[in-house]
């Protein structure tokens, strides 16, 4: 009878796993007012009635994608590594808790490098009319 031998696996380093949450900003009173406006909710429930479970909901301005998981819940699978980005989900997360709804975001995002053009500037720099147009979003 032959042996069976195992093979030893180089020890590679345990890279510990970057929880969204802890990096999401807070948020000032006028940017909870916006996520809670009545159209920034009809538009989460509508993006999710939208959308059959497994779709995911791609949002290139603001740096997330989504995937539907059920029609009252949503679950980040990426986002850029970027102040404004990271702001943008911190509103979704918002919308989605005035709007009764479910978005996931821990363990499953996937925080994404994040590489700045030349023309763009400081990486925190969240321009206001940015977050006056945040959730003004056509789901095609």
């Amino acid at each position: 009878m032959s042996e069976i031998k195992l093979r030893e696996y180089d020890e590679t380093p345990v890279i510990p796993k970057v929880m969204i949450s802890d990096r999401l900003p807070e948020l000032e009173e006028e940017a909870i007012k916006d996520a809670s406006q009545q159209d920034s909710i009809e538009w989460a429930q509508g993006m999710l009635s939208h959308y059959d479970v497994g779709d995911l909901h791609e949002m290139p301005k603001y740096g997330i994608t989504l995937q539907i998981i059920s029609k009252d819940t949503a679950r980040c699978i990426s986002v850029y590594d970027h102040g404004y980005p990271l702001f943008m989900l911190r509103m979704l997360m918002e919308t989605f808790e005035h709007a009764g709804l479910a978005l996931e975001v821990d363990p499953h995002t996937v925080l994404r490098p994040y590489e700045a053009s030349e023309e763009q500037g400081p990486e925190n720099e969240v321009p206001q009319t940015a977050i006056d147009e945040a959730f003004a979003i056509e789901v095609v």
